[in-house]
């Protein structure tokens, strides 16, 4: 995996920014690398674990920085793009995780010549096997998404999807691990019913839906063509499959993701 080359700012270091950067500074120079939030503490711990450079306030992080990632919440990204828009360019990049904040709402505050590239990560990007979804704008170019693509390239894997699939990427793995620790739950919680103590139910259940979407991945294959690998006539688990399929589990799979979606529109309408 190539480093980065470019000077890069992250403004917000929560969670989801503070992961970007601690990843980052593992794999590249941490000197490129700026942070800054709102609670100096977590900007000062970063550079003090890292050796990332703490900016004192935004416009210092956008003076400096190359590619600019707005990690804040949805209801303060127009507020972080507000303070910063003086100190942008045309080579620079803003790149935004903000759930439910669309490009236009972002070119209204920077300028419609702005580059700007939406993302859509998870939560699997704090242990480097996250799925992040970009969406550039047309001032994008070729390099500048490339660069885009090599930052959360360290945070697990990454495609490219037009922007107006975004509620649906939202539905689907926005939301998704939570939906898999719910099934992650609920076959531990199947193994502790039938005597297996709690903590080794959950290293079965888990390893088994890593192990099975790594199978998937990298075989190529599709599920139906691996679930019947495991599904021996009369066996075990056709009874099990049985029982979910007659009770709708793929139907309501699928809805939790339509009603997941229509969520992320509403709330980038409001």
């Amino acid at each position: 995996m190539d480093s980065v080359t470019k000077k890069i700012g992250c403004i917000g270091t929560g969670n989801m920014g503070g992961a970007i950067l601690a990843r980052l500074a593992a794999r590249s120079d941490p000197t490129l690398l700026w942070a800054y939030d709102s609670d100096g503490a977590k900007s000062l711990n970063l550079s003090r674990d890292h050796g990332i450079r703490a900016a004192a306030t935004p416009e210092e992080l956008a003076a400096g920085a190359e590619v600019i990632i707005i990690a804040v919440k949805p209801d303060a990204v127009e507020k972080a793009l507000s303070s910063i828009k003086g100190y942008l360019s045309q080579a620079k990049t803003v790149v935004s995780i903000a759930a439910g904040v669309s490009i236009s709402r972002m070119e209204k505050v920077v300028g419609g010549k702005m580059k700007i590239v939406r993302v859509m990560p998870n939560t699997p990007v704090m242990v480097g096997e996250g799925m992040s979804v970009l969406s550039p704008n047309d001032n994008v170019d070729d390099e500048s998404l490339r660069e885009a693509e090599r930052i959360f390239s360290f945070l697990g894997r990454v495609i490219v999807l037009p922007e107006r699939l975004m509620d649906a990427v939202t539905g689907l793995s926005g939301s998704g691990p939570a939906y898999v620790f719910s099934f992650i739950e609920a076959l531990a919680d199947g193994g502790v019913r039938l005597g297996i103590p709690r903590d080794k139910a959950l290293v079965l259940a888990a390893q088994t839906v890593m192990g099975s979407a790594k199978y998937l991945l990298e075989s190529g294959d599709e599920p139906s063509a691996l679930r019947g690998r495991v599904t021996t006539p009369g066996g075990t688990t056709v009874e099990g499959l049985y029982l979910l399929e007659r009770s709708g589990f793929a139907g309501i799979v699928m809805e939790a993701v339509e009603r997941a979606a229509k969520k992320s529109r509403e709330i980038g309408d409001a």
